[in-house]
């Protein structure tokens, strides 16, 4: 992820641009000038071109230049920078996170918000995601997990450092993507990482969980520890959220007329963010609860974007975890949270009388709605899996 482990905040900010590693991300920067640096010489030269071309004084153009007030009107136009923005604040404005500290645990509660039209304008929130925390006993006693998988630390050392900055080439080798195939959908993948680093992290410094390292001098992490607190994993976070999101878009390709019963990839992708998310455990960084809040969290964000993509919906999907529940010698086991044939949460897990975790659907009010702004960017992407990729 983005120099976490140096201090940065936690997330795949790099993502993007780490496909220029593979050998063909990097190449796009040229295009953001035509291949024209910014510098004194280039100032120069433009300003001399001008001189040598512009002649006569011409009337100006008689016509109006403004863009249209449609709310998508101009996002062709923008710089993926410029559509980021509006994005974070699309999503940002529909979420506030809440904690509380009942003395023996803190709890966070990430809300999705409504704004409500009228002679009054009013703010009402519901709960969306709720993480109980794990208690200081459970995490010391889940540091024996990070003494066990210290052993994989030689086998995995390559795909740890690499996880450090970069996600989505990892999915990129199931499902076929790359920038000059599916630009859009890798930005629609790009704007999710963002938002979901925001609300994990916000949750991390409510939650302010203390990290392996801090309870055993043995533990000796493969990587630095990032600065942060440790519950929920912000990779996990991250790897649900993609393999989730990458998901959807596969099973609703209308060129692939199985895909909805056909649960191979969705498999694959949940493998591929379980790995991720286990290799923070290897690397000496998290404990397995951490992977299990990170897991539900993420695949929570997933469902509300792809909401938040579409007016119609008339549903939300809402979970709770319980870390005081959570067994202290269970490991991080996703089949646990989710069912991919039908891209659905299970609806609990644990024991059914005092279920750790619980997931479901809430009616949504008639006024709430989707963002265009989302809308238009998921529909770009979602036309690059309708078609064929030959």
């Amino acid at each position: 992820m983005s120099n976490a482990e140096s201090g940065s905040p936690e997330g795949s900010f790099g993502s993007f641009g780490s496909f220029g590693s593979f050998g063909s991300f990097g190449s796009f920067g040229s295009f953001g000038s035509f291949g024209l640096p910014a510098s004194p010489l280039a100032a120069e030269a433009l300003i001399t071109n001008r001189e040598g071309i512009v002649g006569p004084t011409i009337p100006f153009l008689d016509y109006d230049p403004r863009p249209s007030t449609d709310p998508v009107h101009g996002l062709p136009h923008f710089s993926p920078a410029v559509r980021a923005s509006i994005f974070l604040f699309e999503f940002a404005s529909r979420l506030a996170v809440t904690v509380k500290d009942d003395g023996e645990t803190p709890v966070a509660e990430v809300l999705s918000t409504s704004l409500h039209g009228g002679p009054k304008h009013r703010m009402s929130a519901e709960p969306l995601v709720t993480v109980v925390a794990p208690t200081i006993d459970q995490l010391r006693e889940q540091t024996k997990f990070l003494s066990a998988y210290a052993d994989l630390r030689q086998d995995r050392a390559r795909e740890i450092l690499v996880q450090t900055s970069a996600l989505i080439p990892f999915y990129a080798s199931i499902l076929y993507m790359d920038p000059g195939r599916t630009p859009h959908t890798l930005e629609f993948l790009q704007t999710a990482l963002s938002c979901a680093n925001m609300v994990y992290m916000r949750v991390k410094y409510g939650l302010a969980l203390p990290r392996p390292l801090q309870f055993s001098p043995q533990i000796q992490p493969a990587i630095p520890t990032p600065t942060h607190p440790t519950l929920p994993s912000g990779h996990a976070t991250e790897a649900f959220l993609l393999a989730r999101l990458i998901w959807k878009l596969r099973r609703h390709a209308t060129h692939h007329p199985d895909s909805r019963q056909e649960a191979t990839w969705g498999e694959m992708l949940m493998r591929q963010a379980s790995r991720i998310a286990i290799n923070r455990t290897v690397a000496g960084v998290h404990f397995p609860v951490d992977s299990v809040a990170g897991a539900i969290l993420g695949l929570t964000l997933a469902d509300f974007i792809w909401d938040l993509c579409d007016k119609t919906i008339q549903r939300r999907a809402t979970a709770e975890f319980d870390g005081r529940r959570f067994p202290v010698e269970d490991d991080f086991h996703w089949h646990a949270l989710y069912e991919p044939k039908d891209d659905e949460q299970k609806p609990w897990a644990g024991k059914k009388s005092q279920p750790w975790m619980t997931s479901g659907t809430k009616k949504l009010k008639s006024e709430e709605q989707g963002s265009a702004a989302f809308h238009w960017l998921r529909n770009r992407a979602f036309s690059e899996w309708e078609k064929p990729l030959n």
